[in-house]
């Protein structure tokens, strides 16, 4: 099949109708564009990081928001959310699930064969680490066709929420596209999940993962966190990108602020315009089957993809036991994939 064939699968999935022309003409993603909408949003962005930073504890952070609550013109939206992150454990497992995976992993203590130092510096410092090559040729080209395949059968309902220019499935890894395993390594290589041990500890589940690919033409992001506010001190999640064709300096690479996680505000609360490149942004690159961790803390955004090639990637993301989950595993889970998986990817997916 030649590469007009593969682009045609990913058109509706992709929310156009063909590829554009003319492949450097900035295409952004708003969304909204009302003077009013972004200062409610950036409001309350900042009430939501005022009080998760007013202490290292849910504890304190629950006093907090009950003193918020009392004082004047408090926001039903803003307690609403953050109390459901921080009113209740939202593990379903006991945490000694998760425990005993990591040990049978290999990954009870952060020193461990799967991580180096170096890299761990990396992460604590740059928020990153691009652990290299870790899929075979053989596995990412199934991995193309499965996806490939599956673009095609579920074309425009493959999420809720198209986003123009950018093919994109929810839930991959518990979907039945998984049935054969195949991509079980995009939530449980030990390397990735070592590194996510690192930043979050033991007590760290799977929270979503999606299958993401900018058409030519299209793919810029702006400067954003994958976190609702910002955190100062311990994180609260870390995501993968998996590189399931290269990342070249042309066909839309992911950018990032190395250092970013530490300043404890979204990229909203601080730049004037997220879409624009900021001083001391990076792109990364790498072959086929690389991995790229980060905290997702770390300011990152898509770059436009301006080959005439797609530019396949899938996120895998992880947060701590006791948090809220993106992904409903128990309710969108595939029969056939649950009932392969052992004890140990069910605690790392946290379900029964």
């Amino acid at each position: 099949m030649d590469e007009n064939e593969v682009l045609a699968k990913y058109l509706p999935a992709a929310g156009i109708d063909r590829v554009p022309d003319d492949l450097s003409v900035p295409r952004t993603q708003e969304k909204d564009s009302s003077i009013k909408s972004r200062y409610d949003y950036l409001k309350r962005n900042a009430i939501l990081t005022k009080l998760w930073n007013c202490s290292n504890t849910d504890a304190g952070r629950l006093a907090g928001l009950k003193d918020y609550a009392a004082g004047p013109e408090p926001r039903d939206d803003v307690i609403k959310m953050m109390h459901g992150f921080i009113g209740s454990q939202h593990n379903r497992l006991p945490k000694t699930e998760i425990e005993s995976a990591l040990e049978q992993l290999g990954l009870a203590d952060d020193v461990n064969a799967f991580l180096s130092n170096d890299e761990k510096n990396a992460l604590d410092r740059d928020g990153f680490v691009n652990l290299g090559k870790l899929l075979s040729d053989a596995q990412v080209l199934k991995m193309r066709e499965r996806y490939d395949n599956e673009i095609e059968r579920y074309g425009a309902g493959s999420v809720h929420d198209v986003k123009i220019g950018i093919a994109r499935i929810e839930d991959t890894v518990v979907k039945s596209m998984n049935h054969d395993g195949l991509l079980d390594p995009i939530f449980m290589h030990p390397r990735l999940l070592s590194a996510v041990r690192h930043v979050l500890g033991v007590h760290l589940k799977y929270i979503g993962s999606n299958y993401h690919c900018p058409m030519p033409g299209y793919g810029h992001q702006g400067l954003h966190a994958d976190y609702m506010w910002g955190v100062e001190g311990a994180p609260e999640v870390v995501n993968a990108v998996w590189m399931i064709d290269d990342f070249t300096k042309d066909n839309g690479p992911t950018r990032l602020v190395p250092g970013s996680h530490r300043l404890g505000v979204t990229p909203g609360m601080k730049l004037d315009n997220p879409n624009d490149s900021v001083d001391g942004e990076i792109t990364i690159t790498g072959p086929a089957g690389s991995c790229m961790v980060y905290n997702a803390h770390l300011w990152h955004g898509g770059t436009q993809n301006c080959s005439r090639s797609l530019r396949r990637a899938q996120h895998a993301f992880f947060g701590r036991s006791h948090r809220p989950s993106s992904t409903d595993v128990p309710k969108v889970i595939d029969q056939e994939v649950y009932q392969r998986l052992g004890r140990v990817e069910r605690a790392v997916l946290d379900i029964e």
